[in-house]
């Protein structure tokens, strides 16, 4: 059914991708903005009429998910706007600013109606519900949660933690209605605390909620590991181009739906410079054509077929290539003259390891590489934790 109604209003054409994306952004906006601001009227009405505190809560929590909606729209409409002297990596993480809002707005009304929920619990008052009332409110929750299902579908449409967070406020407010909706039946029986509770109820979720979208925006705006999804999906296209013999040092920086990447890849140290060129050219081309991200290419020149590397290969791969921590070897290189005798590589890490756990690795596997090559030194240049 979602699918159905986002190409009757959004059909996809033959757009780019991103402009598609910012329309699926501001269509999901506008939808919100018109729910909420119809079932904010319904709530507010129904507040001063009843005289609950929970109700108008609720009412006002419904308001901010208005306003965030329109700040939603307002971060794709910023978020599409071309790279420019100041900032030249776009205006992406607009969209991760328009979260922080969304968040801020949040803390800020719960924290009211802590307030106020715990006067009406000091102080109760009769409230009057009509039964056609709470229908009405069960109408407004079941409206809520199908348009927060309709968000989550297209957040993962177009893989928008914007409008994740969206619709999570949707959801939040329709649980929130469902105290309201309890308090409310409470006091047609003359529990009238119910409803300060109620409200105190609704003020920690809407904290709660904004609490949980802040860290995801803060994630994003400090800049969060890429998934191991990405991670595999662009060592699968890389390693895949001929002259390729491994992929490394992955670096994956987001702004919004902008992505930049530098990678380093390891070809025959017996290819040309022209050859080598070529060869990461071909990977630039074809990580801009099947990801439409901006790479940046280091060539790293192997000898694969030096006996001494592959000797140290085999080692590595039979005692270390199914540990938790590590995601690959590369660079593996020989120093072997009448003074030096070094073996060189680097590792990369997955994703979750510490500095401290890392360090701890490579001490372990250089132990057991001299007692293996005694007759070398061992050198292991460990990658960023930011590299895969």
């Amino acid at each position: 059914m979602f699918e159905i109604i986002t190409n009757k209003f959004v059909p996809k054409g033959k757009e780019p991708a991103r402009i598609y994306r910012t329309r699926i952004g501001k269509f999901q906006g506008w939808v919100s903005v018109i729910i909420n601001g119809f079932l904010f009227i319904i709530k507010m009405g129904l507040s001063l009429i009843v005289g609950s505190i929970s109700l108008l809560a609720d009412a006002i929590h419904t308001l901010s998910d208005l306003i965030s909606s329109a700040v939603v729209i307002w971060g794709f409409n910023e978020a599409e706007k071309p790279a420019d002297e100041d900032h030249p990596y776009g205006h992406g993480r607009a969209e991760y600013i328009a979260t922080l809002i969304i968040a801020i707005l949040l803390a800020v009304a719960g924290i009211e109606f802590i307030q106020s929920s715990i006067n009406r619990l000091m102080n109760p008052e009769p409230i009057f519900s009509e039964w056609w009332m709470i229908g009405l409110l069960v109408v407004t929750i079941i409206l809520k949660e199908l348009t927060a299902q309709y968000g989550e579908f297209l957040s993962e449409k177009i893989a928008s933690g914007t409008l994740h967070a969206d619709a999570w406020h949707h959801r939040t407010d329709a649980l929130s209605s469902l105290l309201v909706v309890g308090a409310m039946v409470a006091g047609k029986f003359g529990y009238y605390q119910v409803d300060g509770w109620a409200g105190l109820g609704v003020a920690i979720f809407i904290i709660w909620t904004g609490f949980e979208i802040a860290k995801s925006a803060i994630d994003d705006l400090l800049g969060k590991p890429p998934s191991e999804d990405e991670i595999i999906e662009v060592r699968q296209i890389v390693e895949g181009i001929q002259g390729v013999l491994g992929a490394h040092d992955i670096a994956i920086h987001s702004y919004g739906k902008d992505k930049f990447i530098s990678i380093h890849i390891e070809i025959d140290g017996n290819e040309s410079p022209a050859s080598a060129h070529d060869i990461s050219e071909n990977v630039e081309n074809n990580l801009k054509e099947k990801l439409g991200i901006s790479p940046t290419v280091h060539v790293d020149p192997i000898y694969p077929n030096h006996p001494k590397v592959k000797e140290v290969k085999t080692y590595l791969d039979k005692f270390w290539s199914h540990n938790e921590r590590l995601s690959n070897f590369h660079d593996i290189r020989i120093v072997d003259t009448d003074e030096h005798h070094v073996i060189l590589f680097g590792v990369n890490f997955k994703p979750g390891t510490t500095e401290k756990m890392a360090v701890k690795t490579c001490n372990e596997i250089e132990v057991g590489l001299l007692e293996t090559f005694q007759a070398f030194e061992v050198m292991i240049k460990s990658s960023g934790l930011h590299q895969f």
